[in-house]
């Protein structure tokens, strides 16, 4: 019985949630946007969309480049409080 107790006391400490034997993760974790640079990030990308399929239908803007410049231009101008994330480049 004496024999017993130290060792449902060691199961006991190893089982629980503080356990001493816990290992952190080596992976990084992907760096992601805070939550209101996604928001300007997403309304960015939505007006943008938006903008440009107005400017081709409309006949402003010929090619989709163009239209491209002049979006990004007006988007400027209109919300120049809105920091716009820089997207990762594709290598």
């Amino acid at each position: 019985m004496k024999s017993s107790v130290p060792v449902l006391l060691l199961m006991l400490a190893l089982s629980s949630g503080c356990s001493l034997l816990h290992f952190k993760s080596k992976k990084a974790a992907p760096p992601e946007l805070p939550p209101a640079a996604g928001v300007q990030a997403e309304f960015h990308d939505r007006w943008m969309d938006k903008r440009l399929h107005e400017l081709l239908a409309s006949g402003t803007a010929k090619t989709e480049q163009e239209a491209q410049a002049m979006a990004e231009t007006e988007f400027a101008k209109q919300f120049p409080y809105v920091k716009v994330p820089e997207k990762p480049r594709a290598r």
